[in-house]
């Protein structure tokens, strides 16, 4: 890959990032929205009301909820996943399995079952409500594919991402389109091209095609700025990356019956919020999101590709919130999630009067749609951390990997202190 492909990369791997110099005055995360994916422009109040989510009722395999975590997505992502009918394989689910600890999808042909996928097989993404087209992005693939930084993230030569403003607060995305649609591409001057975002104003109705997927996962997410999440204790640390985070918003909670009830019969997740969770941060206590010191924060520090290298999520499984995962930036070199054995202590209730707390890690055996993926290995423990809740929202940690908790008497030199 030659420096013009490489730069072009590293500015078109998040449209946040590309826009945020020319936002860098915007008083709140609402206005740096509106700056970066309306131009300053976006109109009509609400409150909005979506007429169908982008993937047709009958195309759809499985929706999965926000809060799930797999390799380099430490923290719970914060977007849903869209498993196309024709991407659900009966033996190994959707390939995106949270929680195997190794980073790596399973390739054709492993697993309980054959990957029967046709990869010729695309389907229509559609508008959720009316509004414009404000914003374009191709993700460029880099040399060795997208999955050489982050293995749960499928390769794509073409690899789109839409924005459409629905009113002054509701915005929505769709991401890992295949193409997007002729009637659109023709209000589109010179078109797309691998790099940085383009900005346009193209009027789209509810239900419009935006553009196609094949059958593989794409992601969804709908914003509303005049909701704010209250389970982030530090809120503004989103402004240099993915400001949108605060706002995002459940989908379920703004589509009406009886299409609602048809939705949540494709969704993963049982129990309410049926759209899924990501804010778990509790002041004082240890769940939630940690970032290492000196690493930058949530948006890292000059990395563009690789920034969740110091990221650590102390949170609930996206399916089932009993159960208890930790997911870190990294471990042993790489980004990995486990469950607890034991499932306890609750980091809900852990904080500074505890003391240092031990937690013995396996890896997970329910995937991202709900999949049974048993394991001989099942209990056997990977690894162990330690965990100590600091004053003034710091935190003392350490990975041991390959280690019980019998193996382990105390911090060594290599513990980190991560922050919030």
């Amino acid at each position: 890959m030659n420096a013009k492909l490489i730069l072009a990369f590293l500015l078109a791997c998040t449209a946040s990032l590309a826009a945020q110099n020319s936002n860098s005055r915007a008083s709140s995360t609402a206005e740096q929205i509106n700056q970066m994916w309306s131009r300053g422009k976006a109109k009509g109040e609400g409150p909005v009301k979506l007429k169908s989510f982008p993937l047709r009722l009958d195309d759809i395999g499985y929706i999965i909820p926000l809060g799930n975590m797999q390799s380099g997505h430490t923290t719970p992502s914060d977007h849903l996943y869209f498993v196309p009918k024709g991407a659900v394989n009966q033996g190994q689910g959707n390939m995106r399995g949270q929680g195997q600890g190794n980073g790596q999808r399973r390739p054709p042909g492993q697993g309980t079952g054959m990957d029967t996928r046709d990869f010729s097989k695309l389907y229509d993404v559609v508008a959720v409500a009316d509004g414009f087209i404000v914003m374009l992005q191709w993700r460029p693939n880099p040399q060795g594919g997208q999955a050489k930084y982050d293995p749960s993230v499928f390769d794509r030569a073409v690899d789109l991402k839409v924005f459409i403003e629905h009113s002054a607060h509701v915005w929505s995305y769709v991401d890992h389109l295949v193409e997007v649609d002729a009637a659109i591409m023709k209000d589109v001057p010179g078109g797309v091209q691998p790099g940085q975002p383009v900005n346009v104003r193209i009027p789209i109705r509810a239900g419009q095609v935006i553009g196609k997927v094949g059958n593989q996962t794409f992601d969804f997410a709908l914003i509303d700025t005049t909701t704010t999440r209250k389970g982030f204790v530090k809120p503004e640390q989103f402004l240099q990356r993915d400001p949108q985070k605060p706002h995002v918003v459940d989908p379920f909670d703004y589509i009406d019956e009886p299409l609602r009830k048809q939705l949540i019969a494709k969704c993963a997740r049982k129990l309410p919020p049926f759209g899924g969770r990501i804010d778990y941060d509790i002041d004082g206590k240890l769940i939630g999101n940690w970032y290492e010191q000196g690493t930058g924060g949530y948006a890292g520090l000059n990395r563009r590709i690789d920034y969740w290298v110091g990221h650590l999520s102390i949170v609930y499984h996206h399916l089932d919130p009993k159960i208890i995962v930790f997911s870190i930036g990294n471990y042993d070199g790489r980004a990995q999630q486990f469950w607890v054995k034991g499932n306890k202590p609750d980091p809900a209730t852990i904080g500074e009067k505890d003391g240092l707390v031990k937690y013995e890690l396996i890896y997970g055996q329910l995937g991202s749609t709900g999949q049974l993926q048993m394991r001989q290995d099942g209990d056997q423990v990977q690894g162990t951390v330690l965990c100590q809740v600091l004053p003034d929202r710091s935190l003392k940690f350490e990975a041991f990997p390959g280690q019980t908790a019998s193996q382990v008497k105390a911090f060594s030199e290599s513990a980190k202190l991560f922050e919030r």
